[in-house]
């Protein structure tokens, strides 16, 4: 109930100002509004259908709310395989979590710009959905790194902090991830900025606090090892100040139990992930495809515009 009063209220206030300098565009609302209703209701897929369809035209692509709407209900897809299609290698979606990144990326992008276009700026009204994010993004990517998939957690953390550039705790694992998958000069970049955004006054966020001490351990003693004393002086510093909220990063013997149960969590972490290298519907020149050779748009194949035309005709008719 909580959260129908929040999102109805956000409706009000998209309906009364945001177009309010621009009339053609308000007389337009009701799509904005289509949006967060079918939120509302959990028709997370039409959401999507409709988000996607609605960056392609010149009006809306600059809108900073169809790319949040789409973000976040490509998350919570990516949390109910069981309704929808999604995390498998074939699945109609394959891979919702980092269409969700994707996506938050460019509505903070967008978001930046918004006052040129509209009355509101809307940066600060989901800071609860990028907790989520990075919480989720963060337990993954981690959960690759404990099983010895370096350059994979590394993917995965660079997805997250280009998602959430906030939290410079993604990006000193991001660095971590990078040195032990080889790839010492991007990690060693990666360190370098983390450090440069961490110091004694920063406070962690709840979605990274837990790995943050664990974190700067690891840096601390690959910046020791390759002799940047200063680096590695200030890393251990921090681990100390940072331990607090991970009492266990100094435990050995606990670290190991709890990398084992982060390990034996397979089947749960894995519905995030897919092993499938799409490189986000390369070539598809910004359309969403699905590929089932009945399309419209003139390639035999289906637009995001069209899934959406054939879902609201399958609940016209009775249809699921």
């Amino acid at each position: 109930m909580k959260k129908y009063k929040i999102l109805f209220l956000l409706l009000l206030v998209v309906s009364s100002g945001l177009f309010a300098q621009d009339k053609k565009a308000k007389a337009n609302d009701k799509k904005i509004d289509d949006l967060i209703f079918m939120y509302v209701d959990e028709k997370y897929d039409k959401v999507v259908f409709k988000g996607e369809s609605m960056m392609q035209s010149d009006e809306y692509r600059k809108h900073p709310l169809v790319y949040i709407y789409t973000a976040m209900s490509y998350y919570e897809m990516s949390k109910r395989p069981g309704k929808f299609d999604v995390n498998e290698k074939n699945a109609q979606f394959p891979d919702p979590l980092k269409m969700a990144q994707k996506h938050l990326y460019k509505f903070i992008k967008v978001d930046e710009k918004a006052p040129k276009y509209y009355d509101n700026s809307w940066f600060d009204d989901f800071k609860e959905f990028y907790i989520q994010i990075a919480d989720t993004s963060n337990k993954l990517a981690n959960y690759l790194y404990l099983n010895d998939q370096f350059r994979k957690s590394a993917a995965a953390y660079k997805n997250a902090y280009k998602a959430v550039p906030s939290d410079p705790v993604l990006l000193l694992w991001q660095g971590i991830s990078e040195v032990k998958s080889k790839n010492a000069i991007e990690g060693d970049k990666n360190l370098a900025a983390a450090l440069k955004e961490i110091d004694e006054k920063f406070v962690p966020s709840k979605a990274t606090s837990a790995v943050l001490a664990q974190g700067m351990l690891i840096a601390e003693e690959y910046l020791r090892e390759k002799g940047d004393i200063t680096n590695a002086d200030k890393a251990k510093k921090l681990t100390g100040v940072f331990k607090k909220y991970d009492p266990d990063e100094l435990d050995k013997k606990k670290m190991e139990a709890r990398k084992k149960e982060v390990i034996k969590d397979d089947s749960i972490m894995r519905k995030f992930y897919s092993d499938e290298d799409d490189e986000d519907n390369k070539d598809k020149k910004g359309k969403v495809i699905i590929e089932d050779g009945k399309g419209s748009d003139g390639n035999g194949t289906k637009t995001a515009n069209d899934k959406l035309d054939e879902i609201e005709q399958q609940e016209k008719g009775g249809g699921k």
